[in-house]
């Protein structure tokens, strides 16, 4: 069974080379960014598809880190 790729914001920090207040920065102020898909942890940690966070990078010409999936 394939699932989808899920980030946190914490992963996308890292894939933009940002801190995770950054990353909440950027929510707060753009009306583009990604919505969360799912909340983990009793609903304080809010996930995001990865497809939707490619969008948003590739609009906003974020350049990002590849690295590797463990």
């Amino acid at each position: 069974m394939d699932l989808p790729k899920l980030l946190a914001k914490a992963d996308m920090a890292t894939r933009w080379g940002v801190t995770t207040q950054v990353v909440h920065n950027w929510e707060s102020r753009h009306n583009d960014f990604p919505e969360p898909v799912m909340r983990v942890q009793n609903g304080k940690l809010p996930l995001y598809l990865l497809e939707d966070v490619e969008k948003y990078e590739q609009i906003n010409r974020l350049i990002h880190k590849r690295y590797k999936d463990k």
